[in-house]
């Protein structure tokens, strides 16, 4: 019996051995072709990842550097082009051209056209010429190739042509027009590329295969091409098909406006990958290309290293999978101890869960289906401010009070009754009661889980009170003013619209204060922005402390501030509270050491009379402010239908003077400048009329207000500037002797940028030289931005002009720009002139003006000299020159020739 069952357990050890065995066999055999089969698969996508990141990235290279030569290519054509432009456009050539007598050639005029065409070699020329009006040459400068290999017209004006004899070149034709449009001439070109050549033939970086190609059509043959073909081991020119094989070269695509890349034959028929693009629209195309073999084979010489070691790879897998089946056996014997050591994992799991729980940041609380706390972890102490032993078996409404209490207990009861729950799984926001009582707002996630037979309600709670906060902080940012703290427009619309409502249902009158603060800009430009933002808070509180509670003070923005009277018994009581507030801001202001005065405009309109919504009271509310404005400042007017009128009058005026430069109707007057001492004309300032076709001569200070304000005085200017000089040029070419013209710049001018370079321009096309031009500048312009402003003021003294300060000693200014600016001469307001001979104030203050202008070595103008006891007051002080009616008003330039006298010959 016993060696029975000895036998039968041999019998079962070997049948569980061979049963081993074999499944050692089959797992190798299965492992092993799993083991090749992805070897094989990670080898060939390794090879395709390969392949296609080789294509992408030369197609990215070969776009880029395709698009570079594009925009090369384009950029000096076109360059070459303007450059051609520039000549046939320059007034000297113009007029010599004009002055040529075709009938008996004049030598002079010759020579000079030979002067010319030589000087423009400078300009990167290998050859120019001139031809008179017949289509004779009668200047030639430099040389034109005469051995081209190849020649291609570009569809351009003028069909210029792009050479090529060794190098690239441009060569353009263009005809010289007279000023009504009138061919008088002809100026043909020719310009080497340097950077063209360069860039054909530095191809070396794309590859050994690497071609750049650049082909135009054949005028009426759509089947060739004529090509500029560079590769690395040759270069040629050479006349090629556009379709090869029935399928269309990539060069083709490119002719035809297209840009992109391709696979495909070239006129080699060899497979390339090819980028082309058109140039432009000048006719050219342009094809960058490698052979696909020069693409593929750095792919192809690193198989020779994947192969093998795709091998090695599935050779050393088999061996591992080998080695792995003994220690299968072992984990076979092992897998009862495992199980042993995973029961042990298991009792120490609850461990860590805990010690997660109390490691979170939120608040996490059990509750049992009656409502008692179970768990109460460290977050939620902190927040609640009980410890765990003294909350764990009290009831959870200990934590919320009411209604929120009942809320929960009811949306508890009713989950636990009908399964239906508006609480699970859903964030709430609650009232929380904390150990001291203090209520704070609370963020409540509660959930289900069951444990067994039992349920669970698991609660995350969380202090919300920081993002109320800011919640709060960002309404309140939403609704007033950062820099006041008033109410801002936002606020103010609702403001409105609720006082609005109010006095309609009571029948009663309301009252909209629209107020603006007068030469607010001065101070901030003069004193800085720091300083106009103390004022505006200053300016603030004393409006707020000037009303009742039930007003509203808003900041409409800038320097606007709107006050909103509900339930006014009258409009006289509301004109009572303008008055109130305008003698608020009387007494001066004390802001970092300086004492300042603000005055206001105030304009007033009255619910319902003036309008019945808050849109139209602000709007009309806004056109009294202005009527303020107008009627000297620090006042209040009352809103009247008739003032909408003239506000639609001014915006009309604003929209005829948009179309005043196109329709010719600005016009210059000069008003003659005399020297003191000789009495002689020493210069005439530029002023700027507008000759209105239906409203007749319109008056500057009508006018110019309205150009600053939209923008347009920035061309107007330009046009002054310009029409000035051609003026100043005409009668120099009479004989007429000019000494000078003053100019009056503005501000938006003055900080125009290019506002040198504009003018350098404007002196080179009219030809007038800088000693006669003079600018004007105001007091004002100096104080903002100084650094800038000496940098053009720089420019402007280097170039030759002369710089006056336009109505001196009316501005905020410090003088100490006076020594820091390049000034040369000060203009004295017509204000002090008026009674320079009867006010001894005025007459101290010019005397000041004089003294101070002549110790810095600055002359001295004064304006509005209109009687001989001003003229004589002037120059017993030792004033240098003057202007005014007293010797000559403003005349148009037909009669300003009546007060100029001729250069001696």
């Amino acid at each position: 019996m016993v060696d029975f069952k000895i036998r039968i357990t041999s019998t079962r050890i070997e049948e569980n051995y061979l049963y081993l065995k074999r499944e050692d066999r089959r797992i190798n055999l299965i492992g092993g072709l799993i083991l090749v089969v992805l070897t094989l698969v990670a080898g060939i996508s390794v090879y395709v990842v390969m392949q296609r990141q080789a294509e992408s990235i030369l197609s990215k290279s070969l776009e880029t550097s395709l698009q570079h030569s594009v925009r090369l290519y384009e950029n000096l054509i076109d360059q070459g082009m303007a450059n051609t432009l520039l000549v046939a456009t320059r007034p000297f050539l113009i007029q010599n051209l004009q002055l040529l007598d075709a009938e008996s050639v004049n030598a002079a005029g010759l020579n000079e056209l030979q002067r010319i065409a030589k000087s423009f070699l400078l300009t990167g020329f290998t050859g120019i010429s001139f031809y008179d009006a017949r289509g004779n040459e009668v200047a030639r400068a430099g040389r034109f190739s005469q051995n081209f290999e190849l020649r291609v017209p570009l569809n351009a004006k003028s069909r210029p042509l792009l050479l090529w004899d060794g190098q690239f070149l441009l060569h353009a034709n263009m005809d010289v027009l007279d000023q009504q449009g009138h061919r008088i001439g002809t100026v043909m070109t020719e310009a080497s590329l340097p950077l063209l050549t360069r860039a054909f033939f530095d191809i070396a970086s794309i590859g050994k295969t690497g071609e750049f190609a650049v082909c135009a059509p054949i005028d009426g043959d759509e089947k060739f091409m004529d090509c500029f073909l560079g590769r690395v081991s040759e270069k040629n020119f050479k006349r090629l098909a556009r379709v090869v094989e029935g399928q269309p070269l990539p060069m083709s695509y490119a002719l035809n406006g297209k840009t992109g890349i391709v696979f495909a034959q070239d006129y080699r028929r060899e497979p390339v990958v090819a980028a082309y693009a058109p140039v432009g629209k000048l006719g050219l195309g342009m094809v960058l290309k490698i052979d696909q073999a020069e693409l593929y084979s750095p792919v192809t010489e690193q198989l020779k290293f994947i192969v093998p070691l795709m091998l090695f790879l599935a050779f050393a897998g088999m061996l591992l999978l080998r080695w792995m089946v003994t220690p299968l056996v072992r984990k076979l014997v092992n897998s009862e101890r495992e199980t042993l050591a995973a029961n042990s994992m298991l009792r120490d799991s609850e461990a860590r869960a805990r010690a997660v729980l109390d490691s979170v940041d939120e608040g996490i609380i059990a509750i049992s289906e009656d409502g008692v706390i179970e768990i109460f972890n460290p977050a939620a102490e902190r927040i609640f401010g009980y410890s765990g032993s003294e909350i764990v078996g009290q009831n959870f409404s200990l934590l919320m009070p009411e209604p929120h209490r009942g809320w929960h207990d009811g949306y508890l009861k009713q989950h636990l009754e009908t399964g239906e729950s508006k609480i699970l799984g859903v964030a709430r926001e609650v009232v929380g009661v904390c150990k001291n009582g203090a209520s704070f707002p609370l963020e409540l996630t509660a959930s289900e889980v069951r444990i067994e037979a039992r349920r669970l309600y698991i609660a995350s709670a969380r202090d919300i009170t920081s993002r109320k906060e800011a919640e709060r902080r960002i309404i309140y940012l939403a609704n007033h003013d950062a820099l006041t703290g008033l109410p801002n427009r936002n606020l103010l619309q609702d403001r409105i619209r609720q006082a609005v409502n109010q006095e309609r249902r009571r029948n009663e009158r309301g009252a909209v204060l629209f107020i603006d603060l007068d030469q607010f800009k001065t101070i901030n430009d003069s004193l800085g922005h720091d300083v106009g933002d103390l004022l505006l808070k200053d300016v603030a509180e004393r409006l707020v402390s000037s009303l009742r509670s039930e007003d509203t003070v808003a900041r409409q923005g800038g320097d606007e501030f709107i006050v909103v009277l509900p339930l006014v018994a009258n409009a006289q009581d509301a004109g009572t509270v303008a008055q109130k507030l305008l003698d608020a801001m009387t007494p001066p202001y004390q802001i970092k050491g300086s004492e300042l005065h603000a005055s206001a405009s105030i304009g007033i309109a009255i619910f319902p009379d003036d309008g019945e919504d808050g849109d139209t009271l602000l709007k009309n509310s806004d056109t009294a402010m202005y009527h303020a404005k107008e009627a000297g400042r620090n006042n209040c007017q009352f809103f009247a239908p008739g003032m909408n009128q003239l506000a639609a009058e001014r915006q009309s005026l604003g929209t005829f003077l948009r179309h005043a430069l196109a329709r010719n109707e600005l016009l210059l007057h000069f008003q003659p400048m005399v020297d003191m001492a000789s009495g002689k004309l020493a210069g005439m300032e530029v002023l700027l009329r507008w000759q209105h076709p239906e409203q007749g001569l319109i008056p500057p200070l009508k006018f110019i207000p309205l150009a600053e304000e939209t923008g347009l005085i920035v061309p107007i200017g330009e046009w002054v500037l310009k029409t000035a000089c051609l003026q100043l040029k005409t009668w120099q070419d009479q004989g007429y002797d000019v000494p000078l013209l003053a100019i009056n710049l503005s501000a938006r001018q003055f900080r125009q940028k290019t506002l040198a370079e504009t003018i350098a321009r404007i002196l080179d096309e009219t030809g007038v030289a800088a000693r006669f031009v003079e600018l004007e500048i105001t007091e004002s312009i100096l104080m903002d931005n100084t650094d800038e402003v000496a940098e053009t003021l720089r420019k402007l003294n280097e170039m030759g002009l002369e710089i006056s300060i336009d109505d001196f000693g009316t501005g905020y200014s410090s003088l100490s720009y006076l020594k820091r600016f390049p000034i040369d001469k000060l203009k004295i307001d017509r204000s002090f002139v008026r009674d320079i001979a009867a006010d001894p104030d005025d007459a101290a203050i010019v005397t000041a003006i004089i003294a101070l202008a002549h110790s810095l070595q600055m002359k001295v103008i004064a304006e509005g000299v209109e009687e001989a006891a001003q003229l004589v007051f002037l120059s017993r002080l030792g004033c240098d020159q003057y202007q005014g009616y007293y010797f000559s008003q403003p005349l148009p330039a037909s009669e300003v020739i009546t007060k100029l006298q001729r250069r001696n010959v």
